[in-house]
């Protein structure tokens, strides 16, 4: 029965430079040496779909979706509750199941989640590209996540959790049936214990563990686990979290970064708008014979629908490089993001290349052209192949 979950390997928030290999000796990609991608664009972490990829021509492509992302006409799904009662909270590549109770078949053991929150993603690639453990066939991949080791913003998108007494009384009762039937009776004996020890918190002060459960990732595990909260029960009250949008930085955020995979080499553009910018030009000087054939097109436009406004994304391929326009972004949209979540639009740009060495040396020169309105730019451009270089991007000149 016991009780299984399965951790992922996830990486940093998206305001942190994205992980830059994905080699491992127990990870592998499906299909990585036999399918390279091509430029995707992702918004609040949810993909934009291309209907027509057809080379050297203009195409327009629209969201799967509209904004919030919704899975279910309702906007939230179930989700499986974990948590640990060692005080510890992991970071983000916790691979740990057996310090976690709670189980992924138990009733007790199911909150809902919000599907609308703008989570950050970990996959830098299309969903097909799931991360496969070698030794057991299983799909480890992670796709949307918020992370938080205060336990704060994950309260947002946490609609409804399970009580932890709950969850600790079913997993007690299956430590006991195990010393009662023999198995491992050692370890299975000190979890009833310290078990009983946080049960005795909660019969003197009812209530306490729910008050003293930091919930610190809210994550989707791949199509086969769905939705898993991690938690964990600490010596302090979690606090409840509030949004004062006044301390948002009011900016526009870019990051370009050339990362280093296995069969292939991307470079990741993102884009953090939490200003009134109306609208961003971004050129990356990438030779055309530098481009990934995948990726042979002229003109590409992706529309982001978000109620009565409709943000246009424009990838352009030719001599000059590559060219990525944001436009159309609604400063009424950018409030209301602060104000809910405290951050604001953020896109991301996945360009795919070859010839590592040449794309580096050319891609020190990427520049913001233009911006729609002036505003504070903060911008870098970093590589995985030098770990040392680090360019920074101004603001165009007026």
């Amino acid at each position: 029965m016991k009780f299984g979950k399965i951790i992922s390997s996830l990486l940093f928030m998206p305001l942190i430079v994205a992980c830059s290999s994905d080699s491992s000796d127990e990870v592998q990609t499906v299909a990585e040496s036999q399918t390279l991608p091509s430029t995707e664009v992702y918004v609040q972490g949810g993909i934009l779909k291309a209907n027509d990829m057809t080379a050297a021509n203009t195409t327009r492509a629209s969201s799967d979706y509209t904004w919030p992302y919704v899975n279910t006409a309702e906007g939230w799904e179930t989700a499986c509750f974990f948590i640990r009662v060692d005080g510890v909270v992991q970071d983000v590549t916790d691979k740990s199941p057996s310090l976690y109770y709670g189980s992924l078949t138990s009733k007790n053991n199911k909150g809902r989640i919000s599907t609308l929150y703008p989570y950050g993603r970990y996959n830098d690639r299309d969903m097909d590209y799931y991360q496969i453990d070698k030794r057991t066939g299983e799909n480890i991949g992670l796709f949307r996540y918020v992370y938080d080791e205060k336990g704060l913003k994950t309260q947002l998108p946490i609609i409804e959790r399970p009580k932890v007494i709950d969850i600790l009384n079913e997993e007690k009762a299956y430590r006991q049936n195990e010393v009662d039937n023999g198995r491992n009776v050692t370890v299975n004996a000190a979890e009833v214990e310290r078990i009983n020890a946080w049960l005795e918190k909660e019969n003197n002060e009812p209530g306490y563990l729910d008050k003293h459960a930091l919930w610190y990732v809210v994550k989707e595990v791949g199509m086969k686990n769905g939705w898993h909260v991690d938690g964990v029960i600490t010596d302090s009250e979690v606090a409840p979290y509030s949004i004062d949008a006044t301390k948002v930085p009011n900016n526009v955020e870019i990051d370009i970064h050339q990362q280093k995979h296995q069969d292939w080499s991307e470079i990741k553009t993102s884009v953090h708008v939490r200003a009134d910018v109306e609208s961003i030009k971004i050129n990356l000087p990438i030779r055309e014979d530098n481009i990934v054939e995948q990726d042979d097109f002229a003109i590409r436009v992706y529309d982001y629908y978000y109620k009565e406004y409709v943000i246009s994304h424009t990838i352009t391929h030719n001599a000059d490089g590559i060219t990525i326009e944001i436009s159309g972004i609604p400063a009424e949209l950018i409030a209301k993001l602060k104000a809910e979540y405290g951050d604001g639009l953020t896109v991301e740009i996945h360009s795919y290349c070859k010839r590592d060495e040449e794309v580096w040396a050319d891609l020190k020169n990427s520049a913001v052209i233009s911006m729609g309105k002036e505003c504070e730019l903060k911008g870098q451009i970093t590589s995985a192949l030098r770990p040392d270089e680090k360019v920074k991007l101004y603001a165009p000149k007026k």
